[in-house]
């Protein structure tokens, strides 16, 4: 079997989100794919551009862990490349060529599927959002009090800087905190905070917290912990590309698989299985991804077409799992 190679780029950051997508990926690929490795650095202008040129007219594909900004960057230069890309980012702004595809989670569905759960769950009806100052994070806290209010709930929001004391109204306490904040350095002195004050609130984690050393952080702490998760994590209703996924990361030592690991998997699966059917030809890999054929990956299914390189449509598979002694459980 000739083998078709792909280009696996990651920044060289000790962030471990695209560290976890690189893994994913990686794990994933088969013996069709020829994945390389490289990193860019981001404190270098261009470097992201430098190290695709070395590989121009050597690889069929890109995958791309990496944040919105820099893969906008990427879907100019695969175009420009006329190679098969993928990126795991939610936003709609990554998607500024034909030949991008970004499999992450939109928000709004995200959201929703979130605020269901917490209504059909809990018997809590005021809620509020703590979030970071950034656009992103204001956004999705907004857009979460959105949804809350929607059905009726009392959702309030508000951006917070770590470290500084939290101060809510002696006359309405909030029954479930969503602590809207990605860098797990200031979640854990929100967590601090929170705990002094409101130690019998669960607190909503993203799911962009949920990996290990997080998970060690709350081990022996007081409270109740909610996460954002991906319903590759109950066993009871895994299909079997879930269950494949899940059993290559537990025998390759990790223990706790994230949705970063599940969103690596898939980008390298679509990428794969799309080159795959067009015999290696990027652009009828493009026309096959964009004849709405229907994948199904780590994160659940995903559809394109050319009006859209996202993907993900109804409920998607955003779940809750609570953090209990060790293990997660249904809420």
């Amino acid at each position: 079997m000739t083998s078709t190679s792909v280009l696996l780029l990651r920044p060289e950051t000790d962030d471990t989100s695209p560290a976890d997508q690189a893994l994913g990926a990686e794990l994933s690929a088969g013996p069709e794919i020829e994945v390389h490795e490289r990193r860019f650095r981001r404190d270098i202008p261009d470097d992201i551009e430098r190290q695709l040129a070395l590989w121009d007219g050597k690889v069929a594909g890109v995958v791309g862990a990496m944040q919105v900004a820099e893969s906008q960057r990427l879907a100019k230069l695969a175009g420009q490349m006329q190679v098969l890309c993928f990126v795991a980012n939610n936003n709609p702004a990554v998607w500024k060529s034909r030949n991008i595809f970004h499999i992450g989670f939109p928000t709004p569905q995200t959201t929703a599927a979130i605020a269901d759960e917490l209504i059909q769950k809990t018997n809590r009806r005021r809620y509020l959002m703590l979030h970071d100052s950034t656009e992103f994070q204001t956004r999705v806290a907004a857009t979460m009090q959105a949804r809350l209010q929607e059905c009726g709930m009392d959702a309030r929001a508000i951006a917070h800087r770590p470290g500084d004391p939290l101060h809510l109204r002696s006359d309405w306490k909030p029954e479930v905190i969503y602590v809207v904040f990605s860098s797990e350095r200031k979640a854990r002195m929100i967590i601090e905070t929170a705990g002094e004050t409101l130690s019998e609130t669960p607190l909503v984690l993203g799911r962009s917290l949920l990996r290990e050393s997080f998970l060690r952080f709350l081990k022996g702490r007081a409270g109740e912990f909610w996460f954002v998760d991906t319903n590759f994590r109950r066993e009871r209703t895994r299909t079997d590309s879930q269950q494949q996924f899940v059993d290559v990361m537990n025998r390759n030592g990790v223990t706790i698989p994230t949705t970063n690991h599940a969103f690596g998997w898939d980008c390298m699966k679509f990428c794969a299985t799309a080159l795959q059917a067009a015999g290696g030809d990027p652009l009828r890999a493009i026309d096959y991804l964009e004849s709405g054929v229907t994948l199904e990956g780590a994160g659940g299914l995903c559809s394109f077409t050319p009006d859209d390189h996202n993907g993900r449509h109804g409920s998607g598979p955003t779940i809750l799992s609570r953090w209990n002694n060790g293990r997660f459980e249904e809420i």
